[in-house]
């Protein structure tokens, strides 16, 4: 299939197409300047496999949890896309593209990105089953859900960090973490396709991200 994913979940932007059986990915570490290096991401990784936007069977996108302006530029870059050419977008969860590759873990898979303030955005993982819906949580709230006697894996951008904080509080739990860099693309590309297969609709024009947590703006407008 000919397809456009992009994951801007993180400070590091991941940019992917592909034609049928070849593909070109292109990752930035670029944190907030990722408003200016979408847009040409985007078209220098069509340009390398030969495509244009409008040849493309569908686009796919990591809608949250993580970084707001990351986010909402995916979103926007994708709908006009769509709205251009017809053609249709599909919504995976940040957590489950990054839980994706390790689903045949023996034990727990928790996916994870920092969200701050003690705070992570994590999701719990264990044969291809949701344990715990993706939110915005604590390290103390995650300990509270696991069955402790499990193998558990951490994995996501702050794989590490969410370890350590987990071996910490709970020193008795069997943890290792696996937070090197990989191609999230080709996981959204994947579950993308299953989603197609499985004749699940594409997002809708009134669907945006899913922040899990108000924006600093939006906090402080409500407290005026």
């Amino acid at each position: 299939m000919k397809a456009l994913a992009i994951d801007s979940a993180s400070g590091c932007m991941t940019v992917s197409a592909k034609n049928d059986d070849i593909t070109t990915s292109l990752s930035l570490d670029i944190g907030p300047k990722q408003s200016q290096e979408l847009l040409p991401a985007i078209d220098f990784v069509l340009k390398k496999v030969d495509l244009k936007p409008e040849e493309l069977d569908y686009m796919v996108l990591c809608k949250g949890p993580g970084t707001f302006t990351g986010l909402r530029l995916a979103f926007a870059a994708l709908k006009s896309i769509e709205l251009a050419f017809n053609k249709p977008v599909y919504g995976v969860s940040t957590l489950e593209c990054y839980a994706s590759p390790f689903e045949n873990f023996e034990g727990l898979v928790i996916s994870t990105v920092d969200a701050k303030k003690d705070q992570f955005f994590a999701g719990i993982y264990e044969n291809k089953k949701t344990i715990l819906e993706p939110e915005d949580t604590t390290i103390e709230k995650v300990i509270s859900v696991i069955d402790k006697t499990k193998k558990i894996l951490c994995v996501g951008p702050d794989a590490k960090l969410f370890a350590e904080e987990l071996k910490q509080n709970s020193p008795s739990l069997d943890v290792i973490y696996f937070d090197a860099q990989i191609n999230t693309c080709i996981n959204l590309f994947n579950i993308a396709e299953k989603m197609i297969e499985e004749k699940k609709e594409p997002l809708k024009d009134f669907e945006g991200p899913e922040y899990l947590r108000k924006s600093e703006a939006e906090i402080a407008l409500e407290n005026k």
